[in-house]
């Protein structure tokens, strides 16, 4: 089962009212519960998506068709993947990480500090894109790996890589 832990901005994006909102379980997964929060650059609407359990993180933006409670989660999954696939992993560690999401459900955040993680991930990504030159012009998968491989104090200092290898094993090496 997956929670999609949203935050009140994202509640308002998706239109989810109070009661559809239920309260998340302790994940068994791999990567564990998401939590997602928007922020724009420039025109853009970027989704910012975080595991919860190992701070694993990717950004999207928005194309033109508006997202909406039924296209995030598959755009979500879909992100994972593609994050997994460029770090190198394979397409059986990939199923090993997407297979317990064959369902899921939206929750609210439920731990300041992870929220702040998430806040701070916003704030670098952010950073880096303004870097860069852009949405239009910076190395949006060179950011996302970038960060990924910064030291997280509530990991006790590792990066978000490392704690992904401790779960799905070290990717394989692609030639």
């Amino acid at each position: 089962m997956l929670y999609l832990k949203c935050t009140a901005e994202i509640q308002k994006v998706l239109k989810l009212s109070k009661a559809s909102l239920v309260e998340a379980e302790p994940s068994s997964a791999p990567l564990g519960n998401w939590y997602i929060n928007r922020f724009k650059v420039g025109r853009h609407n970027c989704f910012v998506f975080m595991s919860e359990n190992t701070y694993l993180s990717f950004i999207m933006y928005q194309g033109k068709k508006p997202v909406t409670a039924k296209t995030l989660p598959n755009m979500m999954l879909t992100g994972i993947a593609q994050l997994l696939e460029m770090r190198g992993y394979s397409d059986a560690a990939i199923d090993t990480a997407l297979t317990p999401y064959h369902s899921g459900l939206f929750a609210k955040t439920d731990s300041r500090s992870v929220l702040g993680v998430l806040n701070d991930l916003v704030f670098c990504y952010r950073a880096m894109i303004e870097v860069g030159g852009g949405l239009q012009s910076c190395n949006l998968t060179d950011i996302i790996l970038n960060i990924n491989t910064m030291p997280q104090r509530t990991l006790q200092w590792p990066h978000a890589w490392d704690a992904v290898e401790a779960n799905l094993g070290n990717p394989e090496t692609k030639h």
